[in-house]
């Protein structure tokens, strides 16, 4: 249990950034590690998107990550500083210091260690095409001094030193809305509990409210604010909030989810969705905000058009604020951009299987319980495996979620 690991006892607060730089750096890096969890679900990576940070070391000067051996090179590609199109991604001012067993990773505001990160492992990094001219250089690009979107970064940061919290859920997600941060995520433990914890318990983010979600097919979600801290009322330890968590966080396999997958790949489209900016648009469906990011990344209003199915007067409509908001509209904008549907909250539905033959009747008894038991095997000691029992959709016997 993260309050009753490592160093942490119960009762013990887990330790904050100290400064408010370094809560702005850490807020930086999690939404950079949400670009790389989204980006994982949508290629249909085997690896849980909850595993790509598997520890969080809390007791040393900075605050120190594990990070997934297969997930490495994709948070560094999202994190380090790179201009695109003349405009910064990844962390502003970050720059890299290899150690022998770790990759420091420093900005004006503050830092953070990689564990487990040789200089070799860098190397390698480096050699597979790592962008690290801005992570390497010694000055600032004019674009890392520009002032960044505000963020609540007292929550974001609380979220990122609390990250093993939804290691049993099969993906994480988060956006920011307005000075609120909505975490969602599948399977795992319950969004009751979650928000008892962060809100209500020794691991708590300090001076926070959290309000649970649920939706169908087991998506959660909590919604994090800042409270005021002359608000907060001192309770006891929500015990069955922990119990329900170590019940539900089991590590369980990797989720295809068709609702975060591209109906299909715009080459002539940029790769937009997992910026901070899009990402807040598209959950909000200011369809006029997505058009005008388009429009500055080289798309123009004629292809956007013809790919939306919309004519051009329609398109120039939107581009000057009118709204849409006709659940058909919203869908063909999607699938017609190449945006994951779930990413407007359009759809949340598991990816259609390709009918096979159920042979389930003519299996015994003890052929089912070993399949099972081999299936709870694996997910015990967190395998991605999932093709296990009967495939078919017509098959009504168990089949996992």
């Amino acid at each position: 249990m993260v309050r009753r690991s490592g160093s942490f006892r119960s009762g013990s607060p887990l330790p904050g950034a100290r400064t408010s730089g370094q809560r702005r750096f850490e807020a930086a890096f999690l939404a950079a590690a949400y670009r790389t969890m989204a980006g994982m679900r949508r290629r249909g990576c085997a690896l849980r998107p909850t595993s790509v940070v598997t520890r969080v070391r809390l007791d040393s000067p900075s605050l120190a990550l594990q990070v997934h051996e297969v997930a490495l090179d994709h948070v560094l590609a999202d994190v380090l500083p790179v201009v695109v199109g003349g405009r910064l991604r990844g962390v502003p001012g970050l720059r890299v210091h290899p150690g022998r067993d770790h990759l420091d990773l420093r900005s004006p505001d503050g830092e953070l260690r990689l564990l487990g990160v040789t200089r070799e492992r860098w190397r390698q990094a480096v050699a597979a095409g790592l962008p690290i001219g801005l992570a390497m250089s010694d000055t600032l690009d004019p674009l890392e001094s520009e002032l960044s979107p505000a963020l609540p970064v007292d929550l974001m940061s609380g979220v990122l030193r609390r990250l093993p919290l939804w290691r049993g859920a099969a993906w994480l997600d988060g956006i920011v809305v307005d000075d609120a941060v909505e975490l969602y995520w599948r399977g795992g433990p319950s969004s009751e509990s979650v928000a008892a914890i962060l809100a209500g318990s020794s691991c708590g983010i300090p001076s926070s409210t959290a309000v649970p979600y649920s939706f169908r097919n087991a998506v959660r979600g909590v919604a994090l604010h800042a409270a005021s801290p002359h608000a907060m009322t001192t309770s006891a330890e929500p015990e069955w909030a922990w119990a329900e968590w170590l019940a539900g966080t089991a590590p369980g396999p990797a989720v295809d989810e068709r609702a975060v997958r591209p109906t299909r790949i715009r080459a002539d489209v940029p790769d937009l969705w997992e910026q901070h900016e899009m990402r807040a648009a598209l959950a909000l469906r200011d369809i006029s905000a997505v058009y005008l990011l388009l429009l500055h990344h080289g798309v123009p209003p004629a292809r956007i058009a013809a790919l939306t199915g919309q004519q051009e007067k329609d398109v120039d409509r939107v581009l000057a604020g009118g709204k849409v908001e006709s659940y058909d509209t919203l869908t063909d904008i999607a699938k017609g951009l190449g945006v994951p549907l779930g990413y407007m909250g359009l759809a949340h539905d598991e990816q259609v299987e390709s009918d096979v033959p159920c042979g389930c009747a003519e299996l015994d008894e003890r052929t089912k319980r070993d399949r099972f038991l081999a299936h709870a095997a694996l997910v015990t000691i967190g395998s991605t495996v999932t093709n296990w029992g009967c495939r078919a959709p017509s098959c009504r016997s168990a089949r996992p979620v």
